[in-house]
């Protein structure tokens, strides 16, 4: 009689094989235990890569084997970044961001010399080459403008000028005094001022990288109480800047003691060619701190005002709004504003006011401004600070193991696109460059002690756009 034959095990779900002869062992050592517990005490192996059972696979590449083979590839995988015109890569690299276009420069010769060419630099973004500030009256040239400049192109995060930058200055003004003003994106504002027995004064817009400047026309405001800011942006096409012209006064005139407040505003327009005057529409009476410069970022101008807070104005002077800012010190004494990377930056110390210039008061906080803020109706907000962002909180910017911000030391700019903030170190007369990437300290310019006190520095970033002043004859 033939022997009965076991039927074969059914094959698993995923798999073309029958289960492994030791799976099948290991099942008949339980027989009273059913499938799901045995299959939970003994699970079933690993299913095998679904490339083993494809009877068709695509092939991979081989590897040249030899310098030869390479090489041809290599040419052939660059080959369509050669068929680009001188132009045209000026043009994608006018678009990259300037940390990325400082390792652009690393990629080959021909990229790092048209990174370096001049015409393609009148396209590709610029960064900060070094700072003007006035100096005594004594030592400046005959025509009255006192300002020195801080060379920083030697360092690997700045611009190199094609020539020494100089601030440009009208013909026939011996006569004449200049003061810087303000400076926005390679632009200069300076005031003009006569000696005669009735004292007048204009304005002039300059490029001292192309030389070039305008006179702008009379505001209409004759008195000396104002205070001026220019608003440009070099990254938006219609290369149009704007001066702000804040006329200031006592509402009470007796108040002594008191700061002024802003009693009406002139807004001169590049594209009208005309000023615009209009009253202030904030809801509060605004003073605005003398020390720090403003900042023109999304259309406004954004200034410290008394009383810790920030003034906003767009440029048509349509736009009217004030937000606090989080530090317990007057930011007219040691607050500072700045952009980089395209977001406001506001700098201060956090310690509270009981122990300022005590040892407890040696702190620099770095906030951000939210975005957000823009999208917002309310003209004045006060939501406790939640629209800033803190970045950083330094107590290691200096070897002194307490400092007082405002007295010690005074931040005076941040870099267009990198985290470094630039700060006037009083005790030793050095501009220091603080990475706040790595926490370090650089001394990058030696000034002397009476040009550092109470003076203003003025950041210049080389301008190479097709912006036009229109130079008089």
């Amino acid at each position: 009689m033939p022997r009965p034959t076991r039927a074969p095990p059914s094959p698993h779900p995923h798999s073309e094989s029958p289960a492994p002869k030791a799976l099948r062992r290991r099942r008949r050592r339980h027989p009273s235990i059913s499938g799901a517990a045995a299959a939970a005490i003994h699970p079933s192996p690993p299913l095998p890569p679904p490339s083993i059972h494809l009877r068709r696979c695509r092939r991979l590449p081989i590897p040249p084997k030899n310098r030869s083979q390479r090489s041809r590839r290599t040419v052939g995988m660059e080959e369509p970044m050669s068929r680009l015109t001188h132009d045209l890569m000026a043009e994608i690299l006018s678009r990259v961001p300037y940390k990325s276009l400082c390792v652009c420069k690393c990629v080959c010769p021909a990229w790092r010399d048209l990174i370096a060419d001049p015409e393609s630099r009148k396209k590709i973004v610029q960064s900060l080459a070094g700072f003007f500030y006035h100096i005594p009256a004594d030592s400046a040239e005959s025509r009255g403008l006192a300002v020195n400049y801080a060379d920083l192109s030697a360092f690997p995060w700045a611009s190199v000028p094609r020539t020494y930058p100089r601030l440009p200055l009208p013909p026939d003004s011996a006569d004449c005094f200049f003061t810087v003003k303000d400076s926005c994106d390679g632009l200069f504002l300076t005031r003009i001022g006569t000696g005669t027995p009735e004292p007048q004064s204009g304005y002039m817009v300059s490029n001292p990288t192309t030389g070039e400047y305008i006179l702008l026309p009379h505001s209409g405001y004759a008195g000396n109480c104002c205070g001026s800011y220019l608003g440009f942006d070099s990254g938006v096409s219609t290369q149009e800047f704007h001066v702000f012209q804040f006329v200031m006064g006592w509402p009470d005139q007796d108040q002594d003691g008191v700061p002024p407040v802003v009693t009406g505003l002139n807004i001169y327009s590049s594209e009208t060619g005309a000023w615009v005057a209009m009253e202030p529409k904030w809801d509060i009476q605004v003073s605005l701190c003398g020390g720090p410069l403003g900042v023109f970022s999304e259309g406004c101008l954004h200034l410290l005002i008394h009383l810790d807070g920030l003034a906003i104005v767009d440029a048509k002077g349509l736009k009217w709004r004030t937000i606090p800012v989080p530090n317990f010190i007057d930011p007219s004494f040691s607050g500072f504003i700045g952009k980089s990377a395209g977001q406001l930056f506001y700098i201060n110390s956090d310690d509270s006011e009981e122990g300022y210039g005590s040892a407890s008061f040696s702190t620099i906080s770095v906030y951000v401004l939210s975005e957000g803020i823009y999208n917002q109706d309310a003209s004045y907000l006060d939501d406790g600070c939640a629209h800033w962002i803190l970045l950083h909180k330094l107590s290691d910017v200096i070897p002194k193991e307490n400092f007082c911000l405002g007295w010690d030391l005074k931040v005076i700019g941040v870099h267009p696109h990198a985290n470094i903030i630039f700060m006037a170190d009083f005790n030793n007369n050095e501009l220091l460059a603080y990475d706040l990437d790595h926490r370090e300290s650089t001394a990058v310019h030696h000034i002397e002690r009476t040009y550092l006190a109470h003076e203003q520095y003025f950041p210049y970033v080389p301008l190479l756009s097709s912006l036009r002043l229109a130079t008089p004859s």
